[in-house]
């Protein structure tokens, strides 16, 4: 999916996820039901989860970069197709974890 569908599901489905345990007691630890919650909600939109990876935001952001382009490069000139958008989220994940990212496939953090 585009980066912008992307950002759209995911806000749309982390608000759903504080909608739903909004109204928990405060002292009910809601964070791993969130999570849980945003797992499924962006599944049935047609979003994978890879995983949940914990590094500094400077070394991500300089993941996704790299990743992104070499992702970008390895479909370049093939026509737009679900296949194609596919091999893309392949290849930046791969990618990501080429370049030390670890998915944790655990909610909790």
């Amino acid at each position: 999916m585009s980066d912008a569908e992307w950002s759209r599901i995911r806000d749309e489905c982390w608000y759903e996820a504080e909608k739903a345990t909004a109204s928990a007691d405060p002292m009910t630890a809601t964070s791993y039901t969130q999570r849980r919650l945003f797992k499924m909600c962006v599944e049935l939109k047609g979003a994978t989860f890879a995983g949940r990876v914990t590094m500094p935001n400077d070394q991500w952001n300089r993941i996704e970069t790299l990743c992104k382009e070499e992702a970008a490069n390895a479909v370049a000139g093939q026509p737009p197709s679900r296949g194609r958008d596919e091999r893309k989220e392949d290849v930046e994940v791969e990618c990501a974890k080429r370049n030390g990212a670890v998915f944790q496939q655990s909610l909790y953090p």
